[in-house]
């Protein structure tokens, strides 16, 4: 059998979500969708004309559950919030709570974005992997920690790297050059190769133009954001600005 892609998968849950939605007439959730997740999940809904609200437990979360509405109402959405604290002499990242939540069987779609500050996190996830981590996390990797309900600290910004450079042109060799280093001949063949994704998705072509808003992915590089189309230099040339995800 045909394995199905991540655009198949989702709009497949989807589908399903939406008919019992509207069979029941109540709301229905998906668990914590990636970006990826939510680009597809929205361009399936809107082609359908299907309403629906996204949301990861704050403004600006990265990770986010879904909603499929049956009518205008504003739903409740079903992220609990935990503030994980230690002590400060102890750093602590992304990784070493996902690997210790993961580690009690949580599925990865169970929680949202970890937010890690100096000496505490702020984690989002659902009810079941909120029941387990607080009934049974003391530690993180080595590290003693506590656990509290809600979100009792200040939430820690995500960082950026903002990077600007001037390029020629909107084209993608122009700016996967640009991001790279590599000169325009160089990086059309790293984007033939299959190693440049624009939004989420592997795109080949060379000469596509890009704009503001678009997530790119560059093999090796990282992912960026275009966060401005820039304004023209005297020399006609464009001042391009990306946010690189950390």
């Amino acid at each position: 059998m045909k394995e199905l892609s991540v655009r198949e998968s989702i709009e497949k849950r989807l589908q399903d979500l939406c008919f019992l939605s509207e069979k029941q007439g109540t709301v229905k959730f998906t668990p914590f969708l990636n970006e990826q997740e939510q680009y597809f999940a929205e361009s399936y809904l809107n082609s359908v004309k299907q309403s629906y609200v996204l949301w990861g437990g704050y403004d600006g979360a990265i990770r986010k559950m879904l909603c499929v509405l049956p009518y205008d109402i504003e739903p409740e959405f079903p992220v609990f919030p935990i503030t994980v604290t230690y002590k400060k002499s102890f750093s602590l990242g992304h990784r070493d709570f996902l690997g210790s939540f993961m580690s009690l069987g949580i599925e990865r779609s169970q929680i949202g974005d970890i937010l890690t500050g100096e000496g505490y996190a702020v984690v989002f996830c659902t009810q079941t992997a909120y029941d387990m981590i607080t009934g049974y996390v003391s530690k993180i990797g080595r590290v003693g920690v506590d656990i509290s309900e809600g979100i009792n600290k200040p939430l820690p910004e995500a960082s950026f790297e903002e990077i600007t450079s001037v390029v020629a042109s909107m084209r993608t060799d122009c700016i996967v050059s640009a991001v790279t280093g590599l000169s325009r001949e160089k990086a059309s063949d790293f984007i033939k190769a299959g190693n440049f994704t624009l939004n989420y998705e592997v795109s080949n072509n060379v000469s596509r133009l890009l704009s503001e808003g678009d997530i790119i992915s560059l093999r090796g590089y990282g992912k960026f954001v275009i966060n401005d189309n820039g304004t023209e230099t005297k020399k006609g040339r464009l001042r391009l600005a990306l946010k690189k995800y950390s």
